[in-house]
């Protein structure tokens, strides 16, 4: 199957999901197993993005590491799908971008590139390689081509699959670990 279509039957997936029971239980199992990972706990800035409607809640995420007094910065995207990660705090003005995501306004400092540690969002992971299929702009993709450092994702049952059913590309980046939620599929 190809991208476009296994990105949409993924899409529809999620969505179902995030209206049921079990979501929330599954992301309180991811929270739990990122805050105890040594990766996370060592790390002292974090890049993250401000999570959308479909996609596993970064807030109480970002609410941690401002409690383990970890710095946060949230990616800025530009037209030529080339992105930078600026420090956020709670008094950080952000704008929606044009994929609909939340990003700072103001970006001429504060920039961390790379960041310790990416948390890096996806529809969809594979667990033999750490394969991620992303939204499909390649803006993850880019960047961490241009600045390797650690990555981790977390993955829900809906978005978990022991092997890509989905066309790996030469640009397609994998991420070092992926937490896996530990409710079966």
């Amino acid at each position: 199957m190809d991208k476009v279509s296994f990105r949409k039957k993924q899409l529809d997936l999620i969505n179902n999901f995030m209206k049921s029971d079990q979501a929330q239980r599954e992301f309180n199992d991811l929270y739990f197993q990122l805050f105890n990972d040594l990766d996370f706990q060592n790390a002292l800035s974090i890049g993250i993005t401000l999570s959308m409607d479909d996609e596993i809640p970064t807030f109480p995420i970002i609410n941690q590491c401002f409690e383990m007094g970890k710095e946060v910065y949230i990616p800025k995207t530009f037209p030529d799908y080339s992105m930078n990660f600026v420090k956020y705090t709670k008094d950080t003005e952000v704008e929606e971008s044009p994929f609909g995501s939340k990003e700072p306004k103001n970006y001429d400092n504060n920039l961390m590139d790379p960041p310790d540690l990416l948390i890096v969002p996806g529809l969809a992971f594979s667990k033999d390689r750490h394969e991620r299929l992303g939204s499909g702009t390649g803006y993850f993709d880019r960047y961490l081509a241009k600045y390797p450092t650690k990555t981790i994702s977390l993955a829900s049952s809906q978005q978990c699959y022991e092997q890509a059913p989905w066309p790996i590309y030469v640009l397609d980046k994998p991420v070092d670990k992926i937490i896996f939620s530990n409710k079966d599929r």
